[in-house]
């Protein structure tokens, strides 16, 4: 009954396969029968189970589905949950392998790519599983036929997304600085693909992108960001000033401490700013003071949009 339910349930859903399915037998004999066509025991197509001692034993099936475009090892069987990560995968395969291949055939179902070197034997093919999302890998020759210079000169650029993927562990640490020029430098050292500033630069926004979001997001974020600053700082001054096309203008902060503090510093105010390097760029001015030790103390921040770009909306 267990079993039965187990499959009634993967035919309404299809991702069910990432869960095992574990037969527990003892204490008696049992002998099954499966009628799958693909079983390899027996001469009929027969699998039997006799004989089976006292103590439990555990027959475990797991169908392990690759998530990641980045697999250590790429064979026949494989399941890949969808077609797009088993097209980043076999673009990543190009790059390691050092080759180029060409789509032959491409379909809701089935994914066939063959080596662009004239009648060479390297071929691809998967197909969809039980009209899934999922992909399994039905055939591969990864024999290649063409010439050396067929398979070096003719080299697969890696898309910005697909070095992203490979370069994302150094983005890791938000404190580790990785530039596209040490990305240029460990794609050439590495892997043999020489790449230009731009590529280098569009794969480290890509992987900045996917662990922390795009950067306009967190303008979005701002009112939550303030909302909470005034209530874990009563008597602060926070404020958030929009344009009247609800684009982003500037926002000022001040802590209550500060403003509390103020009375014990000397009546002097330096004011002082700085450029922003981000791609929204900006200003952000700073206003300190003294106090009677002579220690500089931050009185009020505030970020202006020097610009008034669109894209901060």
């Amino acid at each position: 009954m267990g079993v039965r339910v187990y499959m009634e349930t993967k035919k309404e859903n299809k991702s069910l396969g990432t869960y095992p399915l574990c037969i527990t037998v003892r204490d008696f004999n049992l002998e099954l029968s499966i009628t799958n066509s693909n079983t390899v025991a027996g001469s009929s197509g027969t699998l039997k189970l006799i004989d089976i001692p006292a103590s439990p034993a555990i027959v475990k099936y797991e169908s392990i589905i690759i998530t990641e475009s980045t697999p250590s090892v790429t064979e026949v069987g494989q399941v890949y949950q969808d077609k797009q990560t088993i097209a980043s995968a076999m673009k990543y395969y190009s790059v390691m392998k050092k080759f180029q291949f060409r789509v032959k055939r491409s379909s809701a179902r089935s994914y066939w790519l063959v080596c662009v070197g004239e009648n060479c034997t390297w071929h691809f093919k998967a197909t969809s599983t039980n009209d899934s999302a999922m992909f399994k890998v039905r055939k591969l020759n990864s024999l290649h036929t063409c010439s050396l210079m067929d398979s070096t000169f003719i080299q697969r650029k890696p898309t910005a997304m697909l070095v992203g993927s490979m370069v994302i562990p150094k983005y890791a640490d938000p404190k580790t600085i990785y530039t596209p020029k040490d990305i240029q430098t460990d794609m050439l050292s590495e892997h043999g693909v020489n790449l230009t500033y731009m590529q280098a630069w569009r794969a480290k926004e890509k992987v900045l992108e996917f662990l922390r979001y795009h950067r306009a997001d967190s303008y979005i974020k701002l009112p939550s960001y303030l909302y909470i600053l005034e209530k874990t700082y009563p008597g602060s001054v926070v404020k958030l000033k929009k344009m009247d096309d609800d684009c982003f203008l500037y926002a000022f902060v001040v802590i209550f401490t500060s403003i509390s503090g103020w009375e014990y510093c000397r009546p002097v105010v330096v004011v002082d700013g700085t450029f922003l390097k981000s791609v929204y760029r900006g200003i952000m001015l700073t206003a300190s003071t003294m106090d009677a030790a002579g220690t500089i103390l931050p009185l009020a921040y505030a970020v202006v949009d020097s610009e008034n770009d669109a894209s901060w909306k």
